[in-house]
């Protein structure tokens, strides 16, 4: 009965997310229980803060009927990524209603990346809105288990971060590859797109991808896929010069080419501070055969790679919110 509740509970909660306002019989209707039923889950959760009461709506031939509004800043979760900019590490905090709207952000650079520099905005974070629920972290590199693998950042290898943090702030703690993160937040306004392929070039380290399929990421068996600075193309990434437009083009279609060979990508998006017109149009000339050019997909070029990144960690955020929410009997 109890498991009932809950799952009833989440179903009206969520449904009027989806919906912002509703009344208890347009609820009923769309979640198909009853009218009292969904009149005392909303009630519970107008108790809880979780929803508050809107204006009346009028009825032809009836009393007029108490509309419900989803409260989209009961809680809030907050987003964390960590990357290059320029010729500098930075590390973006971003906290996130329910809505998956950006309220609150700031940031901070330094030298090095280290398992302390993110403290400093956690703390500054959770401070600013007690209410963050869940913790979100983008690292360019591999997580396994909530322990560093391989990352740009080598003071961060081999250390148990979600335990770290999840033990100093007593809360739910996602990692996510960054480019992954980015991938799922660009894809996150796309409908019918069932293959996406994210390619992020750092200048200062190797790419690395992200890969979604019908709104899944694909991340392989240990998390590895899109690690494709460990592809034998025996191109070296960090000494190219990106500002060639026949050098850097040769590079990025080759490696376009073995995404379209696997995975026959619907769009390629390309993030990087360098693709000028020039640059844009040797890529496109220099797919090296006729099959790879009659399969090439829609390239779309990008320079902004944190407002992806926010959108795609928020939203993991705000599931596993979800997933984790809890009606008391």
């Amino acid at each position: 009965m109890l498991d009932l509740r809950q799952s009833n509970a989440r179903t009206v909660l969520w449904s009027l997310r989806s919906c912002r306002t509703s009344t208890i019989k347009d609820m009923a209707q769309l979640t198909g229980l009853s009218f009292a039923t969904v009149g005392n889950i909303l009630n519970s959760f107008v108790e809880s803060g979780e929803v508050l009461l809107g204006e009346m709506h009028s009825s032809t031939g009836g009393r007029p009927s108490q509309a419900y509004s989803f409260n989209a800043e009961y809680a809030h979760v907050l987003a964390l990524s960590a990357r290059v900019r320029g010729e500098k590490n930075v590390i973006t905090a971003c906290v996130g209603n329910l809505y998956g709207e950006e309220v609150w952000k700031t940031e901070q650079y330094f030298d090095t990346i280290q398992l302390t520099s993110f403290e400093a905005l956690v703390a500054a974070s959770v401070e600013a809105y007690p209410t963050i629920r869940v913790l979100s972290f983008s690292l360019p590199g591999v997580e396994l288990d909530g322990v560093i693998q391989v990352n740009d950042y080598r003071e961060l290898e081999g250390l148990p971060f979600a335990e770290h943090f999840q033990k100093k702030y007593l809360l739910p703690v996602l990692i996510e590859n960054d480019v992954n993160a980015a991938v799922l937040g660009y894809g996150k306004s796309l409908k019918e797109v069932s293959v996406i392929v994210g390619i992020y070039f750092p200048r200062h380290f190797g790419p690395g991808a992200g890969i979604m399929i019908d709104g899944k990421l694909l991340k392989g068996a240990c998390g590895y896929a899109g690690e494709v600075d460990i592809l034998p193309l025996d191109i070296d990434w960090c000494s190219i010069n990106y500002e060639d437009p026949r050098e850097a083009g040769a590079a990025i279609s080759k490696l376009v080419s073995v995404f379209c060979s696997i995975l026959n990508p619907e769009q390629v998006v390309l993030y990087g501070d360098f693709f000028t017109a020039a640059l844009r149009k040797a890529i496109e000339e220099e797919f090296p055969t006729p099959a790879i050019r009659n399969i090439l997909p829609s390239i779309v070029y990008r320079n902004d790679l944190d407002s992806s990144i926010h959108t795609g960690l928020i939203t993991l955020a705000i599931s596993a919110y979800q997933a984790g929410l809890c009606i008391k009997p």
